[in-house]
């Protein structure tokens, strides 16, 4: 008898353990970005289900509610203020003008997209009328 209560007390802290451990641990972290820091990410962005498919690299400068970024295209630059609300994130780009060419500001951020952040990796979605765009950026150090 004595021998089984040792083995159940054994037990029962080992499951303690096991659930204290495995109940902290969360891969899938996601926290709100904060505009108002300065930031700054390099990665890419892909087109998805268009005939585009396009993927070029892009960076992304955060600071103080404001933004810049820049691609690989030509006419690849946007700047102008930044927000947050939920998981949106709105960048309402200043600098937007017409420019005649065949890539043109739709591939800079700006408007309305779905935003990801675990701390280091910055991943951002908008869907196009003909596809979505993905944005895939790491928190430069």
């Amino acid at each position: 008898m004595e021998f089984r209560i040792q083995n159940m007390k054994k037990s029962l802290a080992i499951l303690i353990i096991t659930v204290f451990v495995f109940g902290c641990i969360d891969d899938d972290v996601k926290i709100d970005l904060d505009v108002n820091q300065e930031l700054a990410f390099d990665g890419t962005f892909r087109t998805r289900g268009s005939d585009e498919n396009l993927s070029e690299k892009v960076t992304l400068k955060i600071s103080n509610g404001f933004y810049e970024c820049t691609t690989s295209l030509p006419a690849g630059y946007g700047a102008g203020k930044l927000g947050v609300s939920g998981k949106s994130i709105y960048f309402i780009d200043t600098l937007f003008f017409p420019i005649p060419a065949i890539f043109g500001p739709s591939y800079v951020l700006s408007g309305e997209h779905h935003y990801e952040y675990n701390g280091k990796e910055l991943k951002i979605l908008r869907n196009k009328n003909v596809g979505a765009i993905e944005y895939n950026l790491s928190l430069k150090e």
